[in-house]
This record gives C-alpha cells, sequence and structure tokens, in this order.
C-alpha cells in the first residue's frame, strides 16, 4: 500500500490542508451547492416511498418507484460519460438541474389540483433518476480541476461527508415536511436545485482542460480503461452485487418501521440517523485510509452487512431500526474513499467523464434490484425471508472479497 503518494503527512499536515480546501472558493461553492441539492434529493427519497404508500397502500408499487428512480443508471451511464467528455461540463450540470426541478414540480402541482396518477410519480422518479445519474458522471470530472492535486483524496472524503450528511439530514427533514403537508417536501427539493444551479454558475474555474478532439468521443474507452485495470474492476463488480443490498435495506427500513406503527416523521429521524454512521464513516475516513488496507475495508463493509442485517429481526422499534441500519453502512464511505481517490487521481481529464460512467453504469446498473426485492419480498413471503435473503447475499459478497486476488495489489500512482 503506497498511501504516501497521496502527501498525507502528519495529523497537523491533514488539519491544515482542510484548512486550504475550505478556503478553495470554487470548491466551496460546488460543494455547498451540490450538498443543498443532495439534501433536498435525500428528502424526495424518503418522500416518493410515504407518497406511494399514502395513495395506493402498495409496497409493491413503493418499490417500482424506487426501481424507476435507479433504472436511468444502467441506460443512461455511458452516454451520460460521453457527454462530460464532449460538453462543457458547467453547462451539463446546469442543465441536469434545471430538468429535474421541472419534472419534481410536476408532483406538487398534481396533489394541489387534486389529480395526481400513479403513473406521473413513476415518470418523475425516472426522470429525477436520469439527472442524478448526469450529474454524478459528470461532477466527479470537475473535481480535480478544482482542487490541487495534493487535496484530491480529503475533496473524495469531503463529498462523502456531503453525501451522508445529506442522507442524516434529508429523511427527518423530509418526514417532518411530509406530515406538513404531502407537496412540502418536492417543492424543498425543486428549491435545492435553484440554488445549486446558482452555485455553478458563480464558479470561476473551467470544469474541464482544453478540449482538442472535434469529434463524439467512444463511450467504450471509459469501459477499456476501467477493465483493464483488476482492482478498479473487480471493485466495480462487488459494488454492483452490494448496491441493490444497500438499496434493498433502505427501502426495507422504511416498510418495517410502517409496519411496525412509526410516524412520517419517526420514519424521517429513522432514516436520519442511519445515514448518521456513514457520516461518521465519512469524517473517519482520511484517517482511516492511512491505517487499513483497500481489502481489509472491501471485505470489512460486506461483513458488517452480515453482522447487522439479522439484527432487524429482533427489533420493532423505528429509533433501534435507524442504529442497525447506520452500523450496516459505517464502512462503506471510507471504502469509496479509497477506491473513487485511486480512480479519479488517475484517471486523464479527456477520460474523466468515460470512466466515471463505465463506473457507475457496473457500480450502480443493478441497483434498482434492490427496491424491486424487497417491496415484491415483504408483500408475498414477508419480513423474516426478506431479511434472511439479504443476509445470504451480504455472506456471499464477503467471499467474494476475500477471494478477489487484485485487491491485495491496489494500485500507485507513480511508478
Amino acid at each position: 500500500m503506497a498511501w504516501s503518494v497521496f502527501h498525507p503527512g502528519p495529523i497537523l499536515a491533514c488539519a491544515l490542508a482542510s484548512t486550504r480546501l475550505s478556503r478553495n472558493r470554487d470548491f466551496m461553492l460546488l460543494w455547498s451547492g451540490q450538498a443543498l441539492s443532495s439534501v433536498g434529493s435525500a428528502v424526495t427519497r424518503v418522500a416518493y416511498p410515504l407518497l406511494v404508500l399514502a395513495l395506493t397502500d402498495s409496497a409493491a408499487k413503493a418499490g417500482i418507484v424506487g426501481f424507476a428512480h435507479d433504472l436511468p443508471v444502467a441506460l443512461l451511464a455511458l452516454p451520460a460519460g460521453v457527454l462530460a467528455d464532449h460538453m462543457n461540463r458547467k453547462h451539463l450540470l446546469v442543465g441536469c438541474d434545471a430538468v429535474r426541478a421541472i419534472a419534481l414540480a410536476a408532483i406538487p402541482i398534481g396533489l394541489l389540483v387534486g389529480h395526481l396518477p400513479y403513473g406521473v410519480i413513476v415518470a418523475v422518479a425516472a426522470v429525477d433518476g436520469a439527472g442524478w445519474v448526469v450529474s454524478y458522471v459528470g461532477e466527479r470530472g470537475v473535481l480535480p480541476q478544482v482542487v490541487a492535486p495534493e487535496q484530491l483524496r480529503e475533496a473524495v472524503a469531503r463529498n462523502e461527508s456531503r453525501v451522508f450528511g445529506a442522507l442524516m439530514a434529508g429523511p427527518p427533514l423530509g418526514g417532518v415536511l411530509f406530515g406538513i403537508g404531502r407537496v412540502v417536501p418536492f417543492l424543498a427539493d425543486v428549491a435545492s436545485y435553484v440554488v445549486s444551479t446558482i452555485t455553478k454558475l458563480l464558479i470561476r474555474t473551467p470544469f474541464q482542460e482544453a478540449r482538442t478532439e472535434a469529434s463524439p468521443r467512444d463511450a467504450r474507452e471509459g469501459l477499456r480503461w476501467l477493465w483493464q485495470r483488476p482492482f478498479f474492476r473487480m471493485a466495480s463488480l462487488l459494488f454492483l452485487l452490494s448496491n441493490p443490498v444497500f438499496g434493498g435495506l433502505l427501502l426495507l427500513g422504511v416498510l418495517l418501521a410502517k409496519a411496525h406503527g412509526a410516524s412520517s416523521a419517526l420514519v424521517g429521524v429513522m432514516l436520519g440517523i442511519a445515514a448518521g454512521g456513514g457520516l461518521v464513516g465519512a469524517l473517519l475516513a482520511p484517517r482511516l485510509q492511512r491505517r487499513l488496507t483497500a481489502r481489509f475495508v472491501l471485505i470489512g463493509e460486506n461483513v458488517m452487512l452480515v453482522l447487522t442485517i439479522p439484527l432487524l429481526l429482533l427489533t420493532h422499534n423505528a429509533l433501534v431500526i435507524g442504529v442497525v441500519l447506520a452500523l450496516a453502512v459505517l464502512i462503506t464511505p471510507v471504502t469509496n474513499s479509497i477506491v473513487v481517490g485511486y480512480r479519479v487521481a488517475l484517471t486523464p481529464d479527456r477520460l474523466q467523464g468515460r470512466v466515471q460512467a463505465a463506473s457507475t453504469l457496473i457500480s450502480f446498473s443493478a441497483g434498482w434490484l434492490g427496491p424491486l426485492l424487497v417491496g415484491l419480498l415483504v408483500e408475498d413471503a414477508g419480513f423474516t425471508a426478506t431479511i434472511l435473503v439479504l443476509v445470504a447475499w451480504s455472506v456471499v459478497l464477503a467471499l467474494v472479497a476475500a477471494a478477489t486476488r487484485s485487491f491485495r495489489h491496489p494500485p500507485t500512482l507513480y511508478g
């Protein structure tokens, strides 16, 4: 393990680097706008199933909405990478924010006029998911442009804390806002996209290096780059298999809590507690990266799932469910920081979008399976069977991670 290539230095040096990053105007604009947008997305992520359950009382239909939100990853990841490497990334990201805001506005409009077909909710979720794919792919390529190379690892860890911080604040807020009115969480998300658009427009640094190619790029080039590097290839495949578990676990927590009488506000608090585990992991990530090997965290992430998911069989309390989910995701941001930090640092700028797209396609393309499977299993087989299926799935993942030889030899940046 050659962590020194990132120049971590002693703890004091890391603190000083963190301070410098906080004074990086363009990074903080990008980070703060995306953070607010992430909170808005977390608000609606919990509002979607609450709204569907309120309107249809169907766990399966709630799962289908999750499926519609996640399916665009498989369909649009590679085209999004080509767009991110061919278009002006600022225009692309700003356009995504605008489209998502317009689509989400359809839900409060439908609720206010008293007619919101279930199909509209599914369609809005699909558009929202499509916008997420394009934004996610495009933003990763911006990061090396707005921060210095020695700040890249810290920036990746900050992005992880942003994601889990949003997941911690968003669900309780979503539950409270949904309790105030069904339209409110969706209006809040629309507003978050407006602010995110403004912060991106204020960034002065170009979002990409000067482009020299006039013709559209080959989407397969990113796949080839990723596939030819065993560590990144196997990490992406492992994420492909694990993301359905995490997605399904989120819906399972909501369904369990509601089945035991939890209010919408309490469901939000529960999910906020769950995200708190990820936030703690993200805050510890810079230090843990220097102490733990990549192989340890890639195995440990799945072992943690094996140890924690069975605890859901023992509790009917929403807050305790939140604690169990928090433990389940504790190591995830450390894993993400290590793998993404390596990949972003090693990828040429001209390929950032397509490599990120390839990673996103492989890692997230099966994410829709988790919510869909959990929704169907809960409705047809019950909670106990669903939990046991997720545990068995996680055991297989831990064994795969332990047997993967390339995890023993992660890449180095130089030499």
